[in-house]
């Protein structure tokens, strides 16, 4: 059986208890750093298809996440580029679709292109399940999982230690 080069597709879903233009509101905030992002703030000239983001954590100086907003269509579809910067690994898919259910909103995190094997790979595994668990979390009770609370504890000590190939100078959002 030959070598894939993408990993396969994966979808992360979970049913939010809030309308989706809570949900979508809250996915897309720009002004305030997102728990459930491990306190990232999207950085970007304007939330709109073709425009360049990055993701800001510690304090404004790091850049965890680079990459392009490919569509947008609120409030039931964001996709956009991904590339983590302390990896070598190109560019991948990510989609945030939304569907109004009676009971709330169906919120799924899809991830697409992800070169097999790759340390990407696992990081978005991980940080996928963190983003949809805590994302659920946030929007129905105003904060993250206890888990996640401890986490991001931890990240803010270690913050300052981020590799300096991190640093938010190294990472212009044009």
């Amino acid at each position: 059986m030959p070598d894939k080069k993408f990993a396969d597709r994966e979808v992360y879903k979970v049913l939010i208890k809030a309308p989706i233009e809570t949900v979508w509101s809250e996915l897309v905030n720009t002004t305030s750093p997102r728990p459930f992002f491990w306190n990232s703030t999207w950085d970007t000239r304007e939330m709109a298809a073709g425009n360049a983001y990055r993701m800001i954590s510690n304090k404004g100086r790091t850049v965890a996440v680079i990459g392009e907003i490919l569509e947008l269509d609120p409030p039931h579809r964001l996709v956009h580029s991904f590339r983590l910067t302390s990896l070598d690994d190109p560019h991948s898919t990510v989609t945030y679709a939304l569907k109004e259910t009676p009971e709330g909103t169906e919120f799924s995190l899809i991830t697409e292109n992800i070169v097999a094997g790759s340390k990407s790979e696992k990081s978005m595994a991980d940080g996928s399940k963190f983003i949809v668990e805590n994302f659920k979390s946030f929007v129905e009770t105003g904060k993250v999982t206890f888990g996640a609370r401890v986490m991001l504890a931890m990240f803010a000590l270690t913050g300052p230690f981020a590799p300096k190939s991190m640093r938010v100078d190294k990472w212009p959002l044009d």
